[in-house]
């Protein structure tokens, strides 16, 4: 089977579990604003950033490791990443019950202190989870993985009316994240094909190391670039701003974190192959980064022209005015994603430096958001801070790749430009013009322009153009077949 088949499966096969997984976590989340107050919303908020920032195990990336490195499939490997995913995990439930008082404290909500002491055993169920599963991935075989993160989403998203109406507060959320934790850690091991150890390869720990601490770092400046702005909210403003604040940013994230995992899973093992290939990486990439921007304008079409009705459909009147927040993080956003793409190719070469760099960029932005937020200034501009530190992440990402993998700036910078006219365009029409509509033409009118933006995309993108016209050939020749995965196909032995 070809790559170009292989990788259109795979997608295949990503794109309808990540669309069930984010399609539960969007229902969920519409009952959650909906049946909770802003105030208990925003507690719930808190207490997410809180497990974020201080789970280590996810930001080591020794999943990512296991996917990438020549090693992967050794049972020996994958022994000494559980030990070190599970040291890590320790390591965050300790430090999670330490700082559960002085976070409460600044966060002003000491009474529920005790509430972030049940949530400390929520990286230690993520760690001790089998990575067996993401082994698979380096086959483009992504159907285990996509199970142990569906299966669980989709249960505490029929649980959440019933644990809402029963408990009618934030402790709602702290039960669904425990029930989401539980079924994770479990399916992971029954998904997988190799037994669970734990074992200590000094060289095996010392490579997942010298790779992880990059990414441990940029774990913590990803915090700041995807949740710094909610931290300021929550430390200077009071729960009931975090609410709204916190929504839109979920709204505003969710696509992206949908098309970020499809494309991530998919890109990262693509671009691994050809590692060893300039020529061959340099044409990879170019698809890599034209396919992310059309994304990037499209999804910002969408979201900022349709802000202020996307708002009042998915969490109700009550978030009226709040559509200029989700503008804002949606222009920001766009940015971001266009990131996605020299961090998979920095990463397919072992660069897990690029991303930690250009975060840095991006978390010196929140200095002016602080001052903001010290002066009590509206929440919609401190939304709009990370926009700068977005493009001069860009820059930064763009750089690197340059000097270190020889990737020119230009191939990098041309589809962003049309991404930054898309994203000032859909802005400048969605807070003059939009907001004033009704909902449904509001909605229609972002429908529409995030169609015009993803088709102009397609045209304008050589790259692109050259795809769409090989996938219709072979759609056309009857081969579509061969993309659908087998259920009936035989296990591979490890």
């Amino acid at each position: 089977m070809s790559l170009r088949a292989k990788s259109l499966r795979g997608s295949l096969v990503l794109t309808v579990g990540e669309g069930g997984i984010y399609g539960a976590s969007f229902v969920r989340n519409m009952i959650l604003a909906r049946m909770l107050t802003k105030a208990d919303f925003g507690i719930a908020a808190a207490f997410a950033m809180i497990i974020t920032l201080l789970e280590f195990s996810a930001k080591l990336g020794i999943s990512r490791f296991v996917v990438r490195d020549k090693e992967g499939d050794q049972p020996e490997f994958l022994a000494t990443a559980h030990f070190v995913q599970g040291a890590a995990a320790v390591l965050s439930t300790l430090l999670m019950v330490a700082a559960a008082w002085p976070m409460a404290l600044l966060f002003g909500i000491r009474d529920h202190v005790g509430a972030l002491y049940v949530l400390a055993t929520i990286p230690l169920l993520h760690g001790v989870g089998h990575l067996d599963v993401k082994r698979f991935e380096r086959e483009l075989r992504f159907g285990p993985s996509m199970w142990v993160e569906l299966i669980p989403q989709v249960v505490i998203t029929l649980a959440a009316w019933p644990v809402a109406k029963w408990l009618g507060d934030y402790r709602a959320v702290v039960v669904l994240l425990i029930i989401k934790a539980v079924c994770s850690c479990v399916g992971s091991h029954l998904l997988a094909e190799q037994p669970y150890r734990w074992r200590v390869h000094q060289e095996y720990v010392t490579r997942m190391l010298r790779f992880g601490w990059p990414l441990l770092v940029t774990g913590f400046l990803m915090f700041g670039v995807l949740q710094g702005d909610q931290f300021l909210v929550a430390t200077f403003y009071t729960m009931a701003d975090l609410g709204p604040y916190a929504a839109a940013a979920a709204l505003t994230m969710a696509p992206t974190f949908f098309f970020g995992r499809v494309f991530n899973s998919i890109a990262l093992p693509v671009m691994a192959k050809v590692q060893d290939d300039p020529v061959a990486f340099a044409r990879r990439y170019r698809l890599m980064i034209a396919g992310i921007c059309a994304f990037s304008a499209t999804y910002a079409a969408g979201a900022m022209v349709g802000a202020e009705a996307l708002m009042q459909v998915v969490y109700g009147k009550k978030y009226a005015g709040s559509g200029i927040l989700l503008a804002w993080l949606g222009a920001a956003n766009a940015f971001r994603n266009i990131r996605i793409a020299p961090a998979i190719a920095a990463m397919a070469r072992g660069d897990s430096i690029n991303q930690m760099n250009s975060n840095i960029w991006r978390v010196i932005t929140l200095v002016p958001a602080l001052v903001l937020a010290l002066n009590q200034q509206p929440l919609w501009l401190i939304a709009g801070s990370g926009l700068a530190g977005e493009v001069l992440a860009c820059m930064a990402s763009f750089m690197r790749l340059r000097r270190r993998d020889g990737i020119g700036l230009w191939i990098s910078i041309k589809p962003t430009l049309y991404v930054a006219a898309a994203t000032g365009g859909s802005l400048v029409i969605g807070q003059t013009m939009c907001k004033h509509w009704d909902l449904v033409p509001a909605l229609a009118a972002a429908i529409a322009a995030a169609l015009l933006l993803g088709s102009l995309m397609v045209l304008v993108l050589p790259e692109l153009r050259t795809e769409v016209i090989a996938f219709r050939a072979q759609f056309g020749n009857g081969h579509w077949r061969q993309w659908l995965p087998n259920p009936f196909a035989p296990r591979r032995s490890p």
